[in-house]
């Protein structure tokens, strides 16, 4: 596994967990407003697997979960081995993901290797090139939603750029996950953007931001608000 980073501590990240968050370093997106930069460029310094394994064996019973990150998670080769270790101390595993490996998110869920997703939605399905920075496989995307959305744990999110989010937006993304339990909208944060050009762009005021929650909330169960 190649693992640059490890946040030791949060209440916030995995819904109703005091869990850990465990950074993976590369990415198969280039999304210009991305503010992992050293993941997905792999310049982060590395952890050494054992490290994270050997923290996590001497937190047991102080943390209830893990989420595993990234960069894209799913591309790890070993995730596999990584995730069922994780497992054998007893911990419950959430996964961020992009959505473009749904063969594999499938496999990890089926093995029950993973009990929560949570699935990154760029931008509108026409939309994903230009949000993602690359030439996007959108069958995979869709591919991915409707397999989460028949999860029992799960949530989708959107980060709202406001270069690439606005209100009809937010109304196409949202009538996609049509029906989903959980869906966040997040505050966009000008730091250390994958194109530099992005950290002289300011985020949306919360009015705004309520604006595409009440726009969401018309089509999902539950639309919240994060990082703000």
């Amino acid at each position: 596994m190649k693992i640059g980073g490890l946040e030791k501590f949060t209440v916030t990240d995995y819904p109703g967990k005091i869990s850990c968050i465990v950074f993976t370093v590369g990415c198969n997106f280039r999304c210009p407003f991305c503010h992992n930069k050293q993941l997905v460029t792999e310049e982060a310094e590395q952890i050494p697997e054992e490290d994270i394994l050997g923290f996590l064996e001497k937190r047991k019973g102080q943390l209830e979960g893990v989420t595993l990150t990234g960069g894209e998670a799913l591309i790890q080769s070993d995730l596999f081995d990584f995730l069922g270790r994780v497992k054998e101390m007893g911990y419950d595993i959430k996964i961020d993901t992009n959505g473009t490996i749904p063969e594999t998110l499938k496999e990890v869920v089926r093995k029950r290797l993973v009990d929560y997703v949570a699935m990154d939605v760029k931008a509108p399905i026409d939309d994903y090139d230009r949000a993602c920075g690359i030439k996007v496989n959108t069958d995979k995307i869709e591919e991915s939603i409707d397999f989460v959305l028949g999860l029992e744990s799960y949530e989708f999110r959107t980060t709202a750029v406001p270069t690439i989010i606005d209100g009809q937006a937010i109304e196409k993304i949202a009538t996609r996950i049509e029906g989903a339990e959980r869906f966040f909208i997040q505050q966009f944060k000008p730091r250390n953007t994958l194109d530099k050009g992005y950290m002289d762009i300011d985020g949306f005021k919360r009015e705004k931001l309520e604006e595409f929650r009440n726009i969401a909330e018309k089509y999902v169960e539950e639309c919240k608000i994060r990082n703000v």
